[in-house]
């Protein structure tokens, strides 16, 4: 993962909040030094990968026009990889428990608990966001 966000609703509200932010206009950060700095600001608890140099790019999905082609952006395998599941509670962040109510998590099975990874995989990819 290249950036880690603590798990905490009040933290991930904090993240949300900083990317809205950076989609209604703010300035965004080009270096890792100043995404760690806005971070800060805005009381986000995260890990970023890389040293304070290391360029970062926030970009935004494009405008839709149906002459563009179509971009479906993927995992890589890494990426895939680095976020592995077992039988259990499913990892979801701590704030989907608000709208579930404070339902009881599942323990899954390792083959369910693969299924569900994938469909978040292909819903993510198709859903771009929001």
């Amino acid at each position: 993962m290249r950036i880690d966000i603590y798990d905490d609703n009040q933290n991930w509200l904090n993240w949300g909040n900083l990317v809205n932010s950076w989609i209604s206009g703010a300035e965004t950060p080009t270096t890792v030094g100043a995404l760690k700095r806005q971070l800060a600001a805005n009381d986000v608890t995260a890990t970023v990968q890389g040293p304070d140099n290391r360029a970062v790019s926030i970009e935004s999905y494009g405008d839709y026009d149906p002459a563009d082609a179509l971009v479906i952006v993927i995992p890589t395998a890494a990426m895939r990889a680095a976020k592995a599941v077992g039988p259990g509670r499913y990892p979801l962040p701590l704030f989907y428990d608000i709208a579930f109510a404070g339902a009881a998590r599942a323990n899954l099975s390792t083959q369910e608990a693969q299924d569900f990874a994938l469909r978040r995989i292909g819903e993510y990819t198709v859903n771009e966001c929001c």
